[in-house]
């Protein structure tokens, strides 16, 4: 009960300043944790040469002590839809057939979201992440080190396949749990 105001509070801004980019090469890493994130992505295109930036901010809150949280994110700058946001709304799985973690979410704009979390020991762990969001598919993969207790590191790559159009997008980012 003594922390229903700072998660009305967190659900409350991450519903009206953080949301998520279109690609959101970093949502796998900002899931099942309370933690906010900072990132840098760069995307290249099929057909296009040179590369696009963007930075992008996002928060995850968890509603109580119970598996459900909210996520959001935005774009911050760049050359990419800056400005572009996304809410997501999500349930966590923990230990799924003793494999991994399991997080469900949907999302503003009609986004759908399966991630899959396995810590694979050293402060190491993996993010495997499937997004559907109108005629786009996302395909991700993040590998994340702890860097401190509070602090992580996440590398990520993701694959978007839209009308024969596909984009990579290599992701750097900086998590902070809270």
């Amino acid at each position: 009960m003594k922390h229903t105001y700072s998660v009305g509070f967190l659900t409350l801004l991450a519903a009206s300043t953080f949301a998520s980019v279109a690609p959101l090469a970093i949502a796998p890493s900002t899931q099942f944790a309370n933690n906010v994130s900072l990132t840098y992505s760069q995307e290249s295109t099929s057909g296009v040469s040179g590369h696009q930036n963007e930075w992008s901010v996002s928060a995850t809150a968890y509603l109580g002590s119970s598996d459900l949280f909210i996520e959001g994110a935005t774009t911050v700058g760049g050359d990419l839809s800056n400005g572009q946001d996304l809410v997501q709304l999500g349930y966590r799985f923990k230990n799924v057939a003793g494999i991994a973690d399991a997080a469900l979410a949907i999302g503003s704009d009609e986004r759908y979201t399966l991630s899959l979390h396995r810590a694979l020991g050293a402060g190491f762990g993996a993010w495997i992440t499937y997004v559907r969001q109108h005629n786009d598919d996302q395909y991700g993969l993040t590998i994340s080190k702890m860097l401190t207790h509070d602090y992580s590191l996440d590398l990520s790559f993701t694959r978007s396949e839209v009308a024969n159009v596909n984009s990579d997008i290599w992701a750097l980012g900086v998590r902070r749990k809270f």
